[in-house]
């Protein structure tokens, strides 16, 4: 390609060349008379020096004639347009897209600073090196929907504006940002950031020859970390005085160990339990903080770790209540059933009603645990329809069957997608397998002996298979018969018992498996709100125990020590009941009270995305690889070494050699000099 000049005028310079060339020519140097006696022993010497002479004048005018060439084109800044900028005007290069990532990660140590201020420092000397007719565009990790334009000034005062965020982008997803702006002008964008695996997706990155894309790579000194991952409760469901055992799992993603670390478990600000842990290098721990509840009511809690200098991951904020006693109801065709009463009758943990179908349309099932059909026939359309509802938002129903065909039931099964009863079989059947590893068998067997006398079956229906949903069988018999079983349906969990709670039909009621298997379904809530919801994402909450807002009040999210308060958009959804949906309008980890009426409803907590915590990041040696590997049309630059000013002016003009020029004028003077004491010549 040709070579192009960034100064041409000073070309007119090589007329200057004109100079040592007259002045080896017209030699005006004086010569001094010698006087010598004899002159004979002179002649051969002076005709050989005479020869040398010329021949070191020669060389000496074209070294000089070559110096002052490349010293003349080294100030006339020559340089080889790029290829995919040969055909473009630079009146047209006018668009600049800085991307700074000011996602946690970034508050790492390099060996100049903290890295984001070192982005925000490097992005602010590359805006000052644009031309004033250059449209900037600044992005990072918040920014949402179609950017502005600005100018100079505009963007040096966003740049200074940027902070730390939680949210975070991959790269991928900035380049198609920036690539949108698709006009005939040159289109650039710069990333400058520390390069995160998770975050520089290059196998989902692409080149366009719209887009000229610059990777800034800062280099973190410290890839140390140790955080807290996750955390959940070993029993899902909460009772008063119990013995809570919380697990916590940590994540060590450093090289080193760490040892006598401390872990404090705080619940409604007061300290419950302080511990410590050792854990290796690049491993996760699992442990375990046992503490009790005293009151009903709402909990808010959260676990601290120490640990420096990534920091936003050392604590874990959770959010669980418990209510006074569980609500059961029993619909029942016609004499209530005593032993589910009787198993029901605690009042400090139970609070069970026996209602007929026709007062079922008068219960407002959002604070019920546990719907029991005792042996129900002629269930009306409305009447499934609502339990169906129920099932979906997360409800409980128990399933008991009729003594006749079972013909209300199976219409219910039908529409729910779960097994029907078939037909009667009057032959008994022991228990021979129990699911312990159900949910409502959690901590009820340690080990259950194969030699165990389990309940008999003296009569059950038989149940057909599912046909849309997955059944798990909790009892079976030797012969693999379903006899009790377990259905998700929707948020719900549907219970279906091949026998009635009766004498004649069971000895199971009398049986200690009984017992447990009944509680632990009533005590496990309708639907469980997640311990804490991560921020950013897509999740709507689903509050345990909000009612619908027949009153019409808004809910409000709540955290008085942040100053937060937040009206979410509330959707009553068919399937899932209430969702509130805060739009990512809340950005710092916390725990929060969902309120009505200034009364608290109910305990949400948020807790920072955990992807930043591994501190894996991808070196300019495995960038390079990277976009080699899938043939990308990307520079990158060393942040410590690059001049940004000349990296502009290189990337608006071409590959630029005045450096070589310059070079090459003090590689012929120095060559001037060595001709000039070369004894030969002499």
């Amino acid at each position: 390609m040709p070579l192009n000049f960034q100064n041409p005028s000073i070309l007119w310079g090589l007329i200057s060349l004109i100079i040592p060339i007259i002045i080896h020519l017209f030699n005006f140097k004086r010569f001094k008379s010698i006087y010598f006696s004899n002159l004979k022993f002179l002649k051969n010497v002076t005709a050989e020096n005479k020869n040398k002479s010329k021949i070191k004048n020669w060389i000496l005018l074209l070294t000089r004639l070559l110096a002052l060439t490349a010293l003349i084109l080294a100030f006339a800044q020559p340089y080889i347009p790029e290829q995919n900028n040969s055909s473009v005007n630079k009146k047209q290069r006018n668009i600049t897209h800085v991307y700074v990532d000011n996602s946690f990660s970034m508050n790492a140590e390099t060996d100049k600073g903290i890295a984001i201020e070192i982005a925000k420092s490097k992005a602010i000397e590359l805006v000052h090196s644009l031309s004033d007719e250059t449209q900037i565009k600044i992005i990072d990790n918040e920014n949402k929907g179609q950017l502005p334009f600005l100018d100079k000034e505009r963007a040096i005062t966003k740049l200074q504006e940027i902070r730390p965020t939680s949210e975070s982008k991959v790269f991928s997803q900035i380049i198609k940002e920036a690539d949108l702006d698709q006009t005939k002008r040159n289109n650039r964008l710069y990333l400058f950031s520390d390069f995160q695996k998770y975050q520089a997706d290059f196998n989902r990155m692409s080149s366009t020859n719209k887009l000229e894309v610059s990777l800034m790579p800062l280099t973190t000194q410290s890839k140390n970390n140790l955080y807290i991952d996750s955390c959940w409760f070993k029993q899902t469901a909460h009772q008063i005085d119990q013995n809570e055992e919380l697990q916590v799992r940590i994540h060590n993603s450093s090289n080193k160990a760490f040892r006598k670390i401390p872990i404090k478990l705080y619940i409604n600000d007061s300290l419950k339990t302080v511990s410590s842990f050792n854990i290796p290098a690049q491993e996760k721990l699992e442990l375990r903080l046992h503490f009790k509840n005293h009151k009903p009511g709402i909990y808010s809690g959260r676990i601290e770790i120490s640990d420096y200098p990534i920091t936003y991951d050392n604590t874990m904020f959770f959010s669980y209540d418990i209510q006074k006693n569980a609500e059961i109801i029993c619909i029942n065709q016609e004499k209530e059933n005593r032993y589910i009463s009787q198993l029901f009758s605690d009042e400090v943990y139970f609070n069970l009603q026996n209602i007929t179908k026709s007062q079922f349309h008068q219960v407002d099932l959002n604070q019920i645990k546990l719907v029991i059909l005792n042996q129900l026939a002629d269930m009306k359309s409305g009447f499934r329809q609502k339990i169906a509802h129920y099932l979906n938002q997360g409800g409980q129903i128990l399933i008991l069957p009729e003594n006749g065909t079972n013909t209300s039931n199976n219409e219910l099964l039908s529409e729910l997608g779960a097994s029907q009863f078939t037909e009667i079989d009057s032959l008994t059947r022991t228990v021979s397998e129990i699911e312990q590893s159900a949910d409502i068998y959690k901590e009820v067997f340690d080990k259950l002996k194969t030699n165990a006398r389990l309940p008999q079956i003296y009569r059950h229906f038989k149940l057909s298979d599912a046909e849309k949903t997955i059944q798990v069988s909790l009892w079976k018999s030797k012969s693999g018969e379903n006899l009790f079983t377990q259905t998700k349906i929707g948020l719900g969990k549907l219970f279906i018992s091949s026998f009635q709670f009766d004498p004649k039909w069971t000895n199971a009621i009398k049986h200690p498996i009984f017992i447990p298997s009944l509680i632990n379904i009533a005590l496990n809530n309708k639907s469980h709100s997640p311990l804490y919801y991560t921020l950013n994402s897509e999740e709507f909450a689903i509050p345990n125990a909000l009612n619908s807002n027949r009153e019409k009040n808004l809910f409000h999210i709540k955290n008085k020590t942040l100053g937060i308060d937040l009206i979410p958009e509330q959707i009553n959804h068919f399937d899932k009941g209430l969702l509130l949906n805060t739009h990512k309008q809340i950005k710092e980890a916390g725990n929060y009270f969902i309120t009505q009426s200034e009364q608290n409803i109910a305990g949400i907590s948020f807790n920072y995305a955990r992807q930043e915590s591994n501190l894996e990041f991808y070196n300019s040696p495995k960038i390079k690889d990277l976009i080699k590997k899938y043939n990308l049309k990307y520079q990158l630059f060393n942040l410590n070494t690059t001049d940004l000013k000349n990296m502009l002016r290189a990337q608006e003009n071409g590959n630029s050699y005045w450096r070589f020029f310059l070079i090459l004028a003090f590689i012929f003077l120095i060559f001037e000099i060595l001709v000039q004491k070369l004894k030969y010549f002499n």
